[in-house]
């Protein structure tokens, strides 16, 4: 299997292609950007993958040498080697640095290509076979066979003459490339760290265009950070962002301290290099340049009046970004790539870039994510952040990282090609013009943070005082004015017993510990489609009279954004404060509502261990509560840690077995508020609910109550899970139609006494409170 011999994909030259431009040196300068393997196009040099076959053999290392560096022949074959060592530390010393590295896994030495040493034809195989009728491609793509294979491939990195990013810079980011691989392996920076090893170089020869440069490396099966940030779980988040840390860290500790007035010539100069870029863009107008020079004044301004901030001065990564990490999360090794040289080499240069991610979001401008992840990815990278903020801001070198945060959003601006990569990279560059003024005017961070910070619970224990919690039940969705059949809305459609669905979703709650049900709607749809708000209301007379004793209605005058939205504006307008529990409108299962931080989940597994109810002993099937399988894929998943502390929720994921059906339990109205609000200012902060454009629209900037629950989780929070039971759905209309048809549930529900106060009983004694059982 050849990579050549395959249909041109993208970030891959098709054959016409690439015989124009071998067959013409004009078209290597003037057609030198080709889509990379990221598919941005934001660098001039190709990126694909070949057959490992078809490698260079030899690193010139006279190539790697530069006329400023003390480094000679000698000591730079010394640096080779180190990086192609097989193993990153003596194994003699210490076997736990091995565990779990891609060495070890893996074993490194076999995707190492022995033709590095014999001649590349002396390896092809005599004849080339085709791919079979039981091929795996008829059953995997491109992407996993080359997984599955990863010591066949290679991946080639080409430069041409004449384009921005030539030959001679290429040489110098591979030379930085295979320093950082020796550092990796020998200076125990960190075992489980790595980078693509270098398998050849091809230089021009005598009469070659000097700019054309071919760079031969290895092939990483890696997942990139995105799959991690939506796939896994927080210690894989947790684990990541220190690994990056670690790399911040050991270039910390090999960099010298220099006065930044000293430095300041190199960004003078460098400001002018990009304003001068600027008029070229086509996405750029006058207002806005101008814009952009007054902030560069601004900075250099500020800069120069602290002369004697010490900044940190040695090898840096120079582009530590995410999409330059690809991650290997079960035996959790971090391999970094593309590395970049930069005008002023400093550890302060891969922290903004870090930042350029998690605080400015360029990550989001680069990568599709799915409207309904959205918001675990920002929670995700302000977690990043929050943790890059706290190794670093007690240090005085902080004070200058505003600067090369500026300058690294700042260098941005002649390469963008889209309106949301200027929206991102401008709003990055206002903001940190606005830190600048706020450090102007001699406003403390400290004090801004602690002012407001202070909720009105401050100090209080709410369960000390609270036994009964709130209810809120959001029913102000869009998709609740959805037609079902026969005329029904989605939220007054009727089951076979001629009961409202929305009632419904409430029959099957013990509500023995709550205080208040809130039934929050549109008032113009019911208006609308019930006549009168008494009609309404009357319909939930089928409920027992002390559940109907306990409900309030509230209709809203406007829609809501989302059901956090709906939540939200409940929580203000009827000033609920305390333990509140959230349930969907559309679904209905059987559970012993209690005080707590929890949400309600089940198996989507079949369990075939419990004990037949007496009730149910016929011989028809019995209904078993999962979801259908097409509604199966469109669920939210949650995986747990130990006691029954959840770590991981993803959407359409099957993370576990366990999927998340329709309940959430809060504390605190109040600890919901102020996550919902964080969160929503994160996503506005982006501008990314603007920016779709795509088949998903306006829902990419729509929050889920689970968004807020994961927030809370992120910010340290535990949640546990609560199995329920009787679980029916009718989310969506084909989930609705296979309900009508099983038909509800005629029977009345035997609720088990242990079972509806076990949960609270467990709950209260972990956390050393008394809640009452309620009456």
């Amino acid at each position: 299997m050849e990579p050549h011999t395959s249909a041109p994909r993208r970030g891959t030259l098709s054959t016409t292609r690439r015989s124009r431009r071998n067959g013409s040196s004009a078209n290597e300068q003037t057609k030198a950007h080709v889509p990379t393997l990221k598919a941005l196009g934001k660098s001039d040099c190709e990126v694909k993958i070949i057959s490992i076959l078809e490698c260079e053999n030899l690193v010139p290392i006279e190539a790697l040498l530069e006329n400023t560096s003390a480094v000679d022949v000698n000591q730079m074959q010394k640096v080779l080697e180190d990086a192609r060592s097989p193993s990153p530390n003596p194994l003699s010393e210490s076997l736990h640095s091995l565990a779990g590295s891609r060495t070890a896994q893996v074993q490194k030495a076999l995707r190492r290509p022995v033709l590095a040493y014999k001649q590349t034809l002396d390896l092809r195989r005599s004849s080339q076979q085709s791919l079979k009728a039981n091929s795996p491609r008829q059953y995997v793509n491109d992407a996993t066979i080359r997984r599955l294979t990863s010591n066949k491939w290679a991946v080639r990195k080409r430069a041409f003459a004449g384009g921005m990013q030539d030959g001679s810079r290429l040489l110098k980011q591979i030379r930085k490339q295979i320093i950082f691989s020796a550092v990796c392996r020998k200076n125990r920076m960190n075992a489980t760290i790595s980078t693509p090893e270098i398998y050849g170089i091809k230089v021009p020869k005598a009469g070659e265009l000097l700019g054309n440069i071919v760079v031969d490396m290895e092939y990483i099966p890696f997942h990139d950070v995105c799959h991690l940030v939506l796939e896994y779980d927080k210690s894989i988040h947790e684990w990541l962002i220190e690994s990056a840390v670690s790399i911040v860290d050991y270039e910390l500790t090999q960099s010298t301290a220099v006065a930044l007035k000293e430095l300041l010539p190199d960004f003078h100069s460098k400001a002018k290099s990009v304003l001068e870029a600027l008029p070229k863009s086509t996405l750029l107008n006058q207002a806005e340049i101008t814009l952009i020079t007054e902030q560069f004044t601004q900075i250099l301004d500020h800069f120069a009046s602290l002369p004697n901030i010490p900044v940190p001065v040695g090898t840096c990564h120079g582009d530590l970004t995410f999409q330059n990490m690809l991650v290997d999360p079960v035996n959790r090794e971090l391999c970094v790539f593309d590395f970049l040289d930069t005008f002023l080499e400093s550890p302060l240069q891969d922290i903004a870039k870090l930042l350029q991610d998690c605080r400015h979001y360029w990550v989001l401008t680069q990568i599709h994510i799915p409207g309904k992840s959205l918001a675990r990815a920002v929670t995700t990278l302000g977690v990043f952040h929050d943790r890059i903020y706290s190794a670093y801001y007690r240090y005085a070198f902080w004070d200058a990282v505003p600067l090369f945060e500026f300058f690294c959003l700042a260098r941005i601006l002649p390469y963008i090609t889209t309106s949301i990569e200027k929206h991102c990279v401008m709003a990055g560059m206002q903001r940190i013009s606005q830190d600048i003024a706020f450090l102007s005017m001699k406003v403390e961070r400290e004090d801004l943070a602690l002012s407001g910070s202070l909720s009105s619970t401050e100090g209080e224990n709410i369960l000390e005082h609270e036994t009964k919690t709130t209810v809120i039940v959001p029913a102000m969705g869009p998709d609740m004015g959805e037609l079902y059949k026969d005329g029904q809305i989605k939220l007054l459609a009727r089951n076979s017993s001629g009961h409202p669905l929305i009632v419904d979703s409430i029959s099957s709650l013990d509500f023995r510990n709550v205080s208040t049900i809130v039934i929050a709607v549109l008032e113009s749809l019911i208006l609308q489609h019930c006549g009168t708000k008494s009609h309404f209301e009357s319909l939930f007379s089928s409920l027992p009279p002390s559940t109907i004793s306990l409900l309030r209605f509230h209709y809203a005058k406007t829609p809501t954004l989302d059901a956090v939205n709906t939540v939200t504006s409940t929580i203000a307008s009827l000033s609920i404060t305390g333990p509140i529990f959230i349930k969907d409108a559309d679904n209905d299962f059987a559970h012993c509502i209690d005080i707590g931080n929890y949400l309600t989940c089940l198996s989507i597994v079949k369990n075939h261990s419990h004990t037949p109810s007496s009730l149910s002993a016929s011989s028809a099937q019995r209904w078993d509560g999962r979801p259908d399988l097409i509604d199966a894929t469109h669920k939210s998943y949650v995986s747990f840690s130990y006691d029954n502390i959840i770590s991981n929720i993803a959407y359409g994921s099957f993370v576990s077995s366990q999927f998340c059906c329709g309940g959430w339990s809060f504390i605190s109205a109040q600890d919901f508020l102020a996550a919902a609000t964080k969160l929503r200012a994160a996503i506005k902060g982006a501008d990314i609910g603007a920016v779709s454009g795509g088949k998903e629209g306006g829902t990419r900037g729509s929050l889920k109550v689970l968004d807020v629950l994961w927030q809370l989780v992120c910010d340290g929070q535990l949640f546990f899970g609560v199995s329920v039971v009787e679980y029916e759905d009718w989310g969506s209309r084909m989930a609705w139609v296979a309900h009508r048809k099983r038909g509800k549930r005629g029977k009345t529900r035997v609720r088990d006494e242990e079972e509806g106060a076990g949960w609270g009983e467990w709950f209260t004694g972990l956390i050393g409170l008394s809640v009452k059982a309620g009456t």
